[in-house]
């Protein structure tokens, strides 16, 4: 049998490469690491790290929260924000594990100047003594892993800067056939955080048609600023626009002012309350108007799932009539968001609005369940 032989140039280059990829493949990817007290090790990204949870992406779960106390150690491939116990600012640095209970952290080593361009900024007349000397790293240092407050804290919790979040919600139907209808929703909300304020507005549009007859029609406009006190405590401004034609609002307006509580504040649970005096105007659209003081008061609550990161959430807003303590005002929304791509979302959501006193001839209670889609950013 002929023998195969592979000679030339190019046969010596192919089988000099092999090894030179099976040395490639062989090499583990680099990754973050994290060992809990119980011993485990676990690889991949560390996304944030708050006073209470570790956020940890993994190939094979998704992202794990897990309680800070488990955490024994963490070790980063690459520099991640960090932000010291009574620090001002976040550093960019690299974790690495030192004694029990301690880390290593190592600031990033900022590029040194291009050794080409120093000639051509001399010529250009440039002589300022940075441009000529290499950048100096900064020394590491040895600190306990509780004097890391944050890693790649949010501009809330660093205080540099502000973040937006923000939601759009869809629903309708169209039916054509033995009956006609339509209906469609559709509601917005929008917030901002920074260090020691946020804002939060929402809007909120109805409109339904049955066989050529409107059947509901209604819109909302609100928004509420919180200025913090402290971590917790928050005082705050608030107000709506209203009109609902078939609880004859022609327009109702609110304005308030009052305290509140952040109860809990983690990377799951969030949940405040708050209460104040109100402002309420109402115009109505065949009754007689109406303006009365009010003691307001609100919850906001949202828990997210460990089951498909769905989240639970409950908005309520309340109004007591102090002239006529037996007129209460009430609106509400709850219900489930899942998401399941690329910000999409679906929801299934109960809106509740409840008036003990409505307009002659209306009902007091307005409930409309809702399946949706949407979009958060």
């Amino acid at each position: 049998m002929p023998a195969f032989r592979l000679a030339g140039p190019p046969a010596r280059f192919f089988l000099a490469s092999i090894p030179v990829a099976c040395a490639l493949l062989a090499a583990p990817a680099r990754a973050d690491t994290v060992t809990l007290h119980n011993g485990d090790r676990l690889t991949g990204r560390v996304l944030h790290l708050s006073p209470s949870t570790l956020t940890f992406e993994t190939t094979w779960a998704g992202e794990l929260r897990i309680p800070r106390y488990e955490v024994r150690s963490i070790e980063t491939d690459k520099p991640v924000g960090v932000l010291r116990e009574r620090s001002a600012r976040t550093e960019s640095m690299t974790i690495k594990p030192a004694a029990p209970g301690e880390v290593t952290l190592s600031p990033e080593t900022p590029d040194p100047p291009d050794p080409a361009a120093i000639p051509q900024a001399a010529a250009a007349g440039d002589d300022r003594p940075a441009a000529a000397q290499p950048a100096t790293a900064q020394p590491a240092t040895t600190v306990p892993l509780a004097r890391v407050r944050y890693i790649n804290p949010k501009p809330e919790e660093s205080g540099e800067g502000v973040s937006y979040d923000g939601r759009l919600t869809l629903s309708g139907a169209f039916v054509r056939g033995n009956s006609t209808a339509d209906r469609a929703y559709a509601e917005g909300d929008l917030g901002a955080r920074a260090l020691d304020w946020r804002y939060a507005l929402t809007a909120k549009l109805r409109h339904e048609r049955s066989d050529d007859a409107t059947s509901a029609s209604n819109w909302l406009l609100g928004g509420n600023f919180d200025r913090f006190l402290d971590d917790r405590r928050f005082g705050y401004l608030r107000g709506s626009l209203e009109r609902d034609r078939f609880r004859d609002i022609a327009l109702r307006g609110t304005a308030g002012v009052g305290l509140g509580v952040q109860l809990v504040q983690t990377e799951r649970t969030r949940f405040s309350v708050r209460g104040g005096l109100d402002a309420i105007d109402v115009r109505r659209i065949a009754g007689a108007d109406e303006a009365w003081p009010a003691l307001g008061w609100g919850a906001n609550l949202g828990y997210r799932l460990d089951l498909w990161s769905a989240e639970l959430f409950h908005d309520q807003q309340g109004f007591l009539n102090l002239e006529d303590p037996s007129q209460v005002t009430l609106r509400s929304r709850s219900g489930l968001r899942l998401p399941f791509a690329s910000g999409l979302t679906a929801s299934l959501q109960l809106n509740l609005d409840w008036d003990s006193q409505p307009a002659a001839g209306r009902r007091g209670t307005d409930a409309t369940w809702l399946v949706g889609l949407g979009y958060a950013w």
